[in-house]
């Protein structure tokens, strides 16, 4: 496989795209309203590779694994988190998640528009040509998943959407660490800690 179709597959697989700087993303959060997330101060990684590839058409990078954790693991230095390589002592534990599906977007609009053509304001609707345009992208994603170690339990669940552009596929250190940061600016839940 080219180097230029790895870089494609990660990116694709990252689904985490920005249009030239870190912006665009799309996050969304669940968490357990239950949850005490104030005790927290030390977290670790559920196991040695806590990758795991989502439904996607690309194999991605093994390269990739790495870049996600290294900004994880500044994401949670920033916020005043500690890691620990012992899992079980800590207080949660962390997975990601991978992936990215093709979507389409058809988008159809008169051919001709404005005054003088047609009988008159909205003339151009009725009767004219329509122009269609059909475009296809990926569309990637990233999810980070807490576990509360002493419940053995997912606690928060954070993922990350965007559209995938050729500035991502050549930025892929700053995509991932945008992806990372629109994901933990909702961790820990601020409506848990009120």
């Amino acid at each position: 496989m080219s180097t230029r179709k790895v870089r494609v597959a990660i990116a694709a697989l990252l689904g985490i795209y920005l249009g030239g700087c870190a912006s665009g993303f799309k996050a969304t959060y669940d968490y357990d309203p239950a949850q005490d997330f104030s005790g927290y101060k030390t977290y670790g990684w559920i196991s040695e590779h806590p990758m795991i590839v989502g439904s996607t058409d690309r194999i991605p990078s093994p390269l990739l694994e790495q870049r996600i954790m290294v900004a994880v693991e500044e994401g949670m230095a920033a916020k005043g988190f500690t890691k620990t390589d012992d899992a079980e002592s800590a207080d949660f534990s962390l997975s990601f998640t991978i992936g990215s599906r093709k979507e389409v977007r058809v988008d159809s609009y008169p051919s001709t528009y404005g005054y003088g053509r047609g009988w008159g304001w909205g003339g151009p609707y009725y009767g004219m040509p329509m122009e269609t345009t059909v475009r296809e992208y990926n569309k990637g994603m990233l999810a980070i998943d807490v576990f509360d170690v002493s419940k053995h339990r997912p606690v928060f669940h954070g993922v990350a959407t965007k559209s995938i552009t050729d500035s991502d596929r050549k930025k892929l250190d700053e995509t991932v660490k945008a992806a990372v940061d629109a994901i933990l600016k909702g961790f820990p839940p601020q409506q848990a800690q009120e």
